[in-house]
């Protein structure tokens, strides 16, 4: 399979020779059903509703067809939520929406050791699910960004590990660029997401917070994340990185004194815990140092060192070439955090001008990323 770069692409080679001239019927709406595995919301239906009364035009929705004779919805959910409401509202008089029937079928993809992974018609559906949403719309919550991920990493390995596929870097680096278009950094920071509570998530989506702000909640308890965002709601501290930050490390502090509390002083210590030669004091000097270390002030490079040297294949057919993509994705991470932190500083400063600049900082940035994956890819 070439390597083309999209999840789309990808669908739609795996599905080969199964596809078929796509040609659109219309259906009556009471025989179009909703999909019960859709996790994509239903936003800005009256909005939607409106362009559709003004312009009586409605874009194919993705359907197959059911036993029943029914059809099941794949991507237009939100179209026939629209279509509905002008129905019911008596403003709209066109029943039959256009649609795009797709044949229920099975992928299957042959692998380098020799087996071969399918995906049954109930998979290959999610599959055209999310390929179709992800294509329509621009924003998604944290919570469909995050299902996208499980579905999709499955047949990215599937895709990374096929036969005769001779292009193979890193599978993160796979996974991110290629099938969900986005850095690994950017997919590392999603990921993350996973540890907020649902309170923080539903911020997220409702722009109470930016998500590079909530980033820095992910290393806190439930409790703790709850209460920092109480606090962010009630106006008692800014939702930007800085102040969230000093919650997390007022909290960091707070535990570390209460640690300190504990441990055992020459006051307190029973006279069996009391030093002697084979507990040196600077061994307790040196623990007591750890303990109480800031987190905040820990290196950036000790954090990643480990997940690096972890990620280093076990095997190189092409040293060269993995060299070059490791100083690719070292280039790439510094280029995204350069970029994320002038966007977090367009938003956090109050004045206009420097708000402006930094704005611009951050779309000089985010070309050169482009620039970069596109000489990458060349």
């Amino acid at each position: 399979m070439e390597k083309n770069g999209s999840f789309e692409g990808y669908l739609s080679e795996a599905a080969g020779e199964n596809q078929k001239l796509e040609q659109i019927v219309y259906i009556d709406i009471e025989n179009l059903e909703t999909n019960p595995k859709n996790f994509y919301g239903l936003r800005d239906v009256d909005t939607l509703a409106g362009l559709i009364a003004v312009s009586h035009l409605v874009e194919p929705l993705t359907v197959t067809e059911k036993s029943d004779g029914k059809y099941m919805i794949i991507s237009g959910h939100r179209r026939r939520a629209a279509v509905q409401k002008l129905l019911d509202d008596g403003g709209y008089g066109e029943r039959k929406l256009p649609c795009i029937v797709k044949t229920r079928e099975k992928i299957q993809i042959e692998q380098e050791n020799g087996e071969t992974i399918e995906f049954d018609e109930d998979a290959v559906e999610m599959l055209n699910l999310i390929a179709s949403n992800r294509g329509q719309r621009e924003e998604r919550t944290v919570d469909e960004k995050l299902q996208e991920i499980k579905y999709l990493e499955q047949f990215a390995r599937a895709i990374y590990n096929q036969k005769n596929n001779r292009q193979r870097g890193r599978f993160r680096n796979f996974f991110a660029e290629e099938i969900l278009n986005v850095s690994e950094t950017r997919l590392h920071r999603i990921k993350a997401l996973e540890k907020l509570t649902d309170g923080v998530r539903q911020a997220i989506d409702e722009n109470k917070i930016s998500e590079t702000a909530a980033q820095i909640m992910t290393g806190m308890t439930a409790e703790e994340q709850d209460a920092c965002l109480e606090k962010v709601l009630s106006g008692e501290i800014k939702g930007t990185v800085q102040e969230i930050q000093n919650f997390k490390s007022l909290k960091n502090e707070v535990v570390e004194e209460n640690i300190s509390d504990e441990l055992p002083t020459e006051e307190n210590q029973p006279e069996s815990e009391s030093l002697s030669e084979e507990t040196p004091a600077e061994k307790v000097a040196e623990s007591e140092t750890k303990l109480s270390y800031p987190k905040k002030f820990l290196p950036t490079s000790e954090k990643n060192s480990v997940n690096k040297i972890m990620d280093v294949p076990e095997e190189f057919g092409d040293p060269q070439k993995e060299a070059e993509e490791w100083f690719y994705q070292e280039r790439l991470e510094f280029y995204e955090t350069i970029c994320d932190e002038a966007k977090r500083l367009s938003e956090e400063e109050t004045n206009e001008l420097k708000a402006a600049q930094w704005a611009i900082r951050a779309s000089v940035a985010r070309y050169n990323i482009e620039e970069l994956k596109l000489q990458h890819k060349g």
